[in-house]
């Protein structure tokens, strides 16, 4: 069971993705965090996971990498494969089925950037990252910090895996967004399970600009976690 990201998304559509070009979390954390550990992206075959509308896609296309994205939701493949043509190949996908448009050790970098909270079982995703990434190849992952999320809901259990009931406003419509908290232990374990090891963990500050956009924001963001990020690598 997913927390059903398609169907929020959908929903949400255009308005999600007008936010999304204006967010401190996603244009001043979270974007400039992942294309940080991303590195030089040139000539990579490169796999990007619940692309959305398309920012890092873009970027990707931009730094002259070989890029197949995909998303579960409808919407947010339609507006990427418009915003970017022939540029990257996107496609609708759901991440916890088998990634039957790849092959076995074609990719050289994955990218999941803020989608595998919407994921109740990661076991099956982590086995079809480890068949089609190369031997050298990274995982660059985003998701909320274990250690924030609970404390958001007023949770009093942070060893419980469960499924959190959010509700975003956008153009002043109350939409609800679903996800899961899951321990950083049980992070890490899967990893292993699966073959890969943790390169990097990054808990970065929002980039300086941020300041003039949400200064609020931005200074709770300096002492209070809200993401994760990790690059991960194939083991052997």
């Amino acid at each position: 069971m997913n927390a059903n990201p398609s169907k929020h998304y959908d929903d949400m559509g255009m308005g999600y993705i007008r936010k999304s070009k204006q967010n401190l979390h996603n244009v001043y954390y979270n974007n400039p965090a992942i294309i940080s550990l991303a590195g030089e992206v040139k000539g990579k075959e490169v796999f990007e996971v619940g692309c959305g509308g398309g920012s890092i896609t873009e970027w990707l296309a931009k730094e002259g990498a070989s890029v197949t994205a995909c998303d579960i939701s409808e919407q947010m493949v339609k507006y990427t494969k418009k915003k970017l043509g022939s540029k990257a190949k996107v496609l609708i996908a759901d991440i916890s089925k088998p990634l039957v448009f790849l092959e076995t050790n074609s990719t050289d970098l994955i990218i999941a950037s803020l989608v595998l909270h919407y994921i109740s079982n990661w076991l099956p995703v982590f086995s079809e990252f480890n068949r089609i990434l190369k031997k050298d190849g990274s995982i660059i992952i985003s998701v909320h910090h274990p250690h924030a999320d609970w404390k958001w809901f007023n949770k009093t259990n942070y060893f419980k895996k469960e499924l959190y009931e959010d509700s975003w406003t956008i153009d002043g419509k109350s939409y609800p967004v679903n996800f899961y908290h899951r321990t950083l232990a049980n992070m890490f374990a899967i990893f292993r399970k699966n073959g890969f090891f943790v390169d990097i963990l990054l808990e970065p500050f929002p980039i300086p600009e941020a300041k003039e956009v949400d200064a609020r924001s931005y200074e709770t963001l300096l002492s209070n976690p809200h993401f994760l990020f990790l690059r991960l690598k194939k083991e052997g």
